[in-house]
């Protein structure tokens, strides 16, 4: 049995996504946040630094949202979310699966962190928000926010016309950016995101 270990709306409903967009049966597990589930022992022992997500299969545990969800199209190639191993798209697709955790999502958080986040969850507690932070956040994802939209102003998805796991993992930026208000001044973004939001898999992933 497959088990997601989650606590959403964070990453890992990007694994969530990719589970039900290749239709893998598997449990939900919640790890509390806020009741410090993450803290105990036993989850301690699937990911040591006590963040969601985590998943168990019969074969492996592993974390990081995006190493997951690659993993998973990895191991369901006839699902065809990812360019053949070793061709000119995976290249494209690695570049832009890995943009979306180490561009997107820093800015995001950066932004919602002193903005939105709330201040007993800060670290130390109480610590203020910071303004010149969030607005750096903001900066930050405008400029890679129109480096997606460059790309997305002549086709559908991030490699062309096909969706692929690439889109899961923008498209997840784009979901935390759209409920920051940070997606509003990019249209080609918005557009972009209604089309993932209108995916079965991803309204099961994320609700509708």
């Amino acid at each position: 049995m497959t088990i997601l270990y989650e606590w959403p709306p964070v990453r890992s409903q990007r694994v969530k996504w990719a589970l039900e967009e290749l239709e893998i049966g598997y449990r939900s597990q919640l790890v509390n946040l806020p009741e410090g589930e993450q803290n105990t022992a036993d989850y301690r022992a699937i990911h040591p630094l006590g963040v969601v997500p985590a998943l168990r299969t019969d074969a492996y545990t592993m974390f990081e949202s995006v190493a997951i969800v690659l993993q998973l199209i990895d191991e369901h190639p006839e699902k065809k979310l990812a360019p053949a191993v070793g061709s000119p798209q995976r290249a494209t697709y690695y570049q832009w699966s890995v943009f979306a955790c180490a561009e997107l999502d820093p800015a995001v958080m950066m932004y919602f962190n002193n903005t939105m986040r709330p201040r007993e969850a800060m670290h130390p507690p109480g610590t203020p928000h910071d303004p010149k932070l969030a607005a750096l956040g903001k900066s930050d994802f405008a400029a890679r926010a129109d480096m997606v939209s460059k790309v997305l102003s002549e086709k559908d998805y991030m490699l062309g016309t096909e969706f692929s796991g690439a889109d899961i993992l923008i498209g997840h930026s784009c979901f935390m950016a759209t409920h920051m208000g940070l997606i509003n001044d990019f249209p080609v973004l918005e557009a972009y995101y209604e089309r993932l939001h209108q995916r079965p898999a991803h309204k099961r992933a994320y609700g509708a």
